[in-house]
């Protein structure tokens, strides 16, 4: 991590600064984009699935796997404020998520055939032994990416909603700063992971889409409309005091079932001193409740009851534009 004066610190911090403030002006409001960055938009687990044969299990994009970044365990200042802001806001999904920015999500689960078996592998394999050659190859993948990006800070500092009249998000920018290995710094180190990681996972940009840029965001919780998300925006913002974590690993997570919370299926290191772990099975992070407290649960039905609500309205519309193209 280069950090040669206070010159080019300030410099750094500026360029930080700004580009969270052109962030904050590109998604406030309703928007395209905002729409693709909510992150948890659609929980389902395997909807819109798309097949690969990318590496030697066949595989599809799932809801229920996820490569973020996660504030370490180690980072407690951060992990305790940004726990109580998602809990004063009753955040829907306080039990299911850690707090986090996803970077490809959906992400990659293997493909299996109603009977427990997976095509393309050698015979008398087992469910298990298949699933656990498939995660160590996803993984070697992904710290291909990761050995390219050196450690880098995090700061939490600013704010920022999207949404609009049926739907609001408020979610914490994670500035980044640092120098890669290669002695570029031109970009949020952040940002540039993502880039490096969907080179690696091409069929999986739903982060970042149709060429748009990538927008790192955490969640912080989900409301009615952007009017009341930007109302909880002003009460966080009164009572914030800016936070700062070194980010050494990322996270391949999992979250299995429905009710299920996303655990620790993989650390992987920044820069290329160690090796990933693998976890199996997965790992909570220390933090994390161990069960849904029952306000946790009912937010998220009405969450899910929203969305159902949503696209109701979005099909009726559709229906509305075809039978006007009719006439």
């Amino acid at each position: 991590i280069v950090d040669a004066s206070k010159t080019m610190h300030d410099s750094m911090l500026e360029s930080g600064r700004a580009a969270a403030r052109a962030l904050l002006l590109g998604l406030d409001g309703e928007s395209e984009e905002g729409k693709r960055q909510d992150d948890e938009a659609d929980e389902s687990p395997s909807e819109d699935v798309t097949a690969t044969d990318h590496f030697k299990l066949p595989s599809k994009k799932s809801h229920c796997m996820t490569i973020c970044m996660v504030p370490p365990p180690s980072a407690k200042v951060a992990w305790k404020q940004l726990s109580d802001a998602r809990r004063e806001c009753r955040d829907p999904g306080f039990h299911r998520w850690p707090p986090h920015a996803n970077m490809l999500y959906p992400f990659l689960e293997p493909i299996y055939d109603s009977g427990g078996e997976s095509g393309g592998l050698i015979s008398g394999e087992t469910m298990d032994e298949k699933r656990e050659a498939f995660i160590c190859d996803v993984v070697g993948f992904i710290s291909k990416a990761t050995q390219r990006c050196a450690p880098f800070e995090v700061t939490i500092d600013t704010f920022g909603t999207f949404g609009g009249k049926h739907r609001g998000v408020l979610w914490a920018y994670p500035r980044s700063s640092t120098t890669f290995l290669d002695g570029s710094n031109d970009e949020e180190p952040l940002i540039r992971l993502q880039t490096l990681l969907e080179e690696k996972f091409p069929m999986c940009n739903d982060t970042r889409k149709a060429g748009g840029k990538f927008n790192p965001h955490i969640t912080l919780s989900h409301y009615v409309n952007v009017t009341d998300a930007l109302a909880a925006k002003h009460e966080v913002e009164a009572k914030w005091t800016p936070v700062s974590f070194n980010l050494q690993e990322i996270y391949l997570l999992e979250r299995r079932g429905d009710e299920g919370q996303f655990k620790i299926l993989a650390t992987i290191p920044l820069g290329s001193e160690n090796d990933a772990v693998i976890h199996n099975p997965p790992v909570p992070f220390p933090d994390m409740p161990r069960a849904e407290e029952d306000w946790v649960h009912e937010e998220r039905m009405k969450l899910k009851n929203r969305r159902r609500n949503g696209m109701k309205r979005r099909r009726r519309k559709g229906r509305s534009k075809e039978d006007s193209a009719e006439e």
